[in-house]
């Protein structure tokens, strides 16, 4: 894999969950059209517990701590271009109602294009933009995310590591175009993008804080795309390969 520079929230930061990343490495596999992210974060699980993460990562996207949230904000957020455009220029936005039983709330929805490459790709299967809203409670920003299927939680053991894995997988097939408009394998044409995040710590997880012990966070997270491939059990192997010191 070569190493890639991983994206920033930047605008979209006030914006994100509440995890704050110390590291971030993003690794591209070109060959077999994969995204593998590698980070640290603080902890701000404490106090709570796996239910509660259960729930939080299954909500809906623009919830605050799906995994739909993760990956939109952490893995495939809008260009840093697009993001200037939507603040800068709205020319081209839409406005967005809302609905009959929600409280006065203005949206501007803004389609952000993508580049055609790897990670351009990605960030079209997650997302077709951003929304900007000003609601009571201050100024919101989220992805139009698209539809996805949501697998339970799992939970994992390895080396010494405690694992919550969630798993996200487009619905709909890659159509025709995809592959030659992103310049991707051909192959790719009729599979399904896959998107994996798992949370892990040192067992046990410190869902309890302990001043003897650091509480940070790992976070594992994977794209794939790759046609006649048990996409669960690549990502599998590849948690059974980390280890921390």
């Amino acid at each position: 894999m070569d190493a890639d520079e991983d994206p920033s929230t930047g605008l979209l930061a006030p914006y994100a969950p509440p995890f704050h990343f110390s590291q971030v490495v993003m690794l591209t596999n070109e060959k077999q059209s994969a995204v593998l992210l590698l980070g640290l974060s603080d902890n701000p699980l404490i106090g709570h517990d796996s239910y509660w993460l259960d729930a939080q990562m299954h909500a809906p996207s623009g919830s605050g701590m799906s995994v739909l949230d993760l990956i939109f904000y952490f893995l495939f957020p809008p260009s840093h271009d697009c993001m200037d455009n939507a603040l800068q220029n709205y020319t081209d936005a839409t406005m967005t109602p809302s609905s009959e039983d929600a409280p006065p709330v203005m949206r501007v929805t803004y389609v952000c294009p993508h580049a055609q490459t790897l990670l351009g790709f990605y960030s079209a299967q997650v997302s077709s933009g951003v929304t900007f809203a000003q609601t009571n409670s201050g100024p919101r920003a989220y992805g139009v995310i698209r539809d996805f299927y949501l697998a339970p939680m799992e939970q994992a053991d390895i080396s010494g590591i405690t694992f919550f894995s969630f798993e996200a997988q487009r619905e709909g097939q890659i159509g025709r175009a995809a592959p030659a408009h992103y310049n991707l394998p051909e192959s790719l044409q009729g599979s399904r993008s896959d998107f994996f995040w798992a949370i892990g710590a040192p067992s046990p997880f410190p869902f309890v804080a302990d001043s003897a012990r650091n509480t940070s966070l790992l976070h594992v997270a994977f794209a794939t795309a790759a046609a006649a491939s048990n996409n669960k059990a690549d990502f599998a192997r590849l948690l059974h390969g980390i280890r921390l010191k």
